[in-house]
C-alpha cells in the first residue's frame, strides 16, 4: 500500500457499522425476553468475580490509550511570512 492508502476507509466502516447493526436487530428479534433475562442475571453475578473486574477495567484502560491528534493550545497569529 502507498503512504496515502493505509487506515480505514469509510467505506469499510460504514459496511462494518451495516452488519452489527443487521446483527443486533437479528438478534433483538429473535431472542425470546425470558433468555434476555436469564443472560443478565448471570451476567450481574459475574461481575461479582474480582478476576472479571479486573479484566473489565484492564479493557476500559487500554480505550484510553489509544494514540490522539496533538492538541494545540497556541492561539497567537503566525509570526512566518
Amino acid at each position: 500500500m502507498t503512504e496515502d492508502r493505509k487506515g480505514i476507509s469509510l467505506l469499510h466502516l460504514a459496511i462494518g457499522a451495516g452488519v452489527l447493526a443487521v446483527a443486533a436487530v437479528g438478534v433483538a428479534a429473535l431472542v425470546p425476553r425470558s433468555r434476555w433475562a436469564a443472560a443478565g442475571d448471570a451476567m450481574k453475578g459475574a461481575l461479582e468475580w474480582p478476576v472479571i473486574g479486573a479484566v473489565a477495567l484492564w479493557a476500559a484502560s487500554l480505550w484510553n490509550d489509544v494514540p490522539r491528534a496533538p492538541q494545540f493550545d497556541d492561539l497567537r497569529p503566525y509570526d512566518e511570512f
